[in-house]
């Protein structure tokens, strides 16, 4: 086809045939409109990736038609045949680019392959809530290798109110981007977590009075027993479909018996919750309170 000034009147009266065609602006060389067999449209750029007639030719698809106008289509061809006359290969680089993965892909990998199968459940699932919950709500779009450290900054800062979890998310993208240097995925050595002020943790540690501790076991009892009641919003429209002889929680003597042991112990929650028999040492004599006492305080 004749080549011709490509303008908005231009484009909307190309029409497909059987196959696909392109027609050449003859304003800028290598810049046309290429039409599909299927009538989709769209501005591309063709060039040789290199000197002589033995260099490759590529093929750059700048935007489909009806997303920008021809006068930017042809001022972005211009960017483009100039940073092939500088000797780059944008075509090439744009591929290579659409092999990155997101911070969000990035993350699900990092979860699959690293945390997953080499750190503890409860570490899984605290590295998948700050993932899932925070990163990738904030940067999960962004490009693996395109994150800067204003970004992941600026993350940080946002959550001021709650420095501990803000430090968290500090140390998880780092040890995410450690794998992903480790792994290939950005060059080793990039971490846009790295160089980031952390906030100040004040550590607060407190015991319950003998007073507390008392009405915590009473309440504890009644939960097991008669149960705690709670009220209901008459007000609402499903109220009515409660009845008053079973507003209240009872709780099983399984729970019970674990609130008590986190009350005695001190012990983590996991370490209650995920107690077994085989824990418990009968030829001694030792019950899950002691057994758990000694594993604390590495008492063989």
């Amino acid at each position: 086809m004749t080549a011709q000034r490509i303008t908005k009147r231009v484009v909307d009266a190309l029409r497909s045939n059987d196959r696909e065609f392109t027609l050449w602006d003859d304003a800028v060389s290598g810049f046309g409109v290429r039409v599909r067999a299927t009538g989709a449209k769209s501005y591309v750029v063709v060039y040789r990736a290199g000197a002589g007639r033995g260099a490759p030719v590529r093929r750059y698809t700048i935007a489909a038609v009806g997303k920008i106008t021809p006068e930017r289509a042809r001022a972005r061809a211009k960017v483009i045949l100039g940073a092939v006359a500088h000797g780059h290969d944008p075509a090439n680089q744009k591929t290579a680019e659409r092999g990155t993965p997101t911070v969000a892909e990035l993350a699900d990998r990092f979860m699959a392959d690293h945390v997953r199968a080499k750190r503890k459940a409860g570490t899984a699932e605290f590295y998948r809530d700050i993932l899932d919950r925070i990163v990738k709500p904030a940067i999960g779009t962004t490009k693996a290798d395109k994150l800067t450290r204003l970004q992941v900054g600026r993350l940080h800062s946002s959550l001021a109110n709650t420095p501990f979890q803000a430090n968290r998310v500090l140390a998880v993208v780092g040890s995410m981007y450690a794998f992903a240097g480790r792994a290939g995925v950005v060059p080793e050595g990039t971490n846009p977590a790295r160089g980031i002020d952390k906030f100040k943790e004040s550590r607060r540690e407190r015991f319950l009075t003998g007073q507390e501790q008392e009405r915590l076991g009473s309440a504890i009892r009644e939960a097991e027993t008669a149960g705690i009641p709670w009220t209901v919003d008459e007000s609402r429209p499903n109220a009515k479909h409660v009845p008053k002889d079973k507003r209240f929680t009872r709780i099983g003597p399984y729970a019970a018996a674990a609130l008590r042991l986190l009350l005695f112990t001190g012990c983590r929650l996991r370490e209650i919750l995920h107690l077994r028999w085989e824990n418990v040492d009968l030829e001694r004599g030792l019950g899950a309170v002691e057994v758990l006492l000694r594993i604390r305080l590495c008492v063989p």
